[in-house]
C-alpha cells in the first residue's frame, strides 16, 4: 500500500503506516492542547491548495467533469506576459529611429510591468477558484457514493 501526502511533497512506501491516522491523531493533540489552554476549538485548514483529486472510475463519474478539471489545474498559472514589438517603419529613420525605439520598447515595459502585476493577482485567484473545484469534486463524489450507498440499502429494505 502507497501512502501519498496530497501535494505529492512526500511520499511513504510502508505498508504499516497510515498517513490518515497519524494525521488524525495530531489533529486531535492539537485540538486537546489548544482546549487545556482555554482557546476555543476550531478546525485547522490544510495548507496551500487543494490537490487534483485524480480521475476516478467506475458509475456516476462524469468523465468531462474530470478532464475538464484536470485542464484547470494544468493551466490556472499559465500566464505569459512576455514583450512582443512589432518592428516599426519608424524605427528606420537615421536620427530618430534609435530614439524612437527606445521610447517604444520603455513604454511597452510600463505596459508589462501593471499588467503583470495583474497577472499576478489573476494566479492567486485562478489557483483558489481551481482549488476550491477540486474540493467540491471530492465531496460530490463522496456524495454520490453516499447516495448510491442509500439508494441499495432502501432496495434492501423493500425488497
Amino acid at each position: 500500500m502507497e501512502n501519498e501526502i496530497p501535494d505529492g511533497l512526500i511520499e511513504i512506501h510502508d505498508p504499516e503506516v497510515d498517513v490518515d491516522q497519524i494525521m488524525a491523531q495530531i489533529r486531535e493533540r492539537v485540538h486537546r492542547r489548544r482546549e487545556e489552554a482555554g482557546y476555543p476549538r476550531q478546525d485547522l485548514l490544510a495548507f496551500g491548495a487543494a490537490a487534483y483529486p485524480g480521475e476516478l472510475e467506475g458509475e456516476g463519474v462524469d468523465a468531462d467533469l474530470y478532464y475538464h478539471l484536470r485542464k484547470a489545474n494544468d493551466l490556472y498559472h499559465q500566464v505569459s506576459v512576455d514583450p512582443l514589438l512589432a518592428p516599426s517603419p519608424a524605427s528606420r529613420l537615421p536620427i530618430l529611429g534609435r530614439l524612437w525605439r527606445r521610447m517604444r520598447q520603455e513604454a511597452h515595459n510600463l505596459v508589462l510591468y501593471y499588467v503583470g502585476r495583474q497577472a499576478g493577482r489573476q494566479v492567486m485567484v485562478n489557483r483558489h477558484l481551481v482549488s476550491t473545484l477540486n474540493r467540491m469534486a471530492v465531496q460530490l463524489q463522496r456524495q454520490q457514493e453516499e447516495l448510491e450507498a442509500l439508494r441499495n440499502a432502501v432496495g434492501e429494505r423493500d425488497a
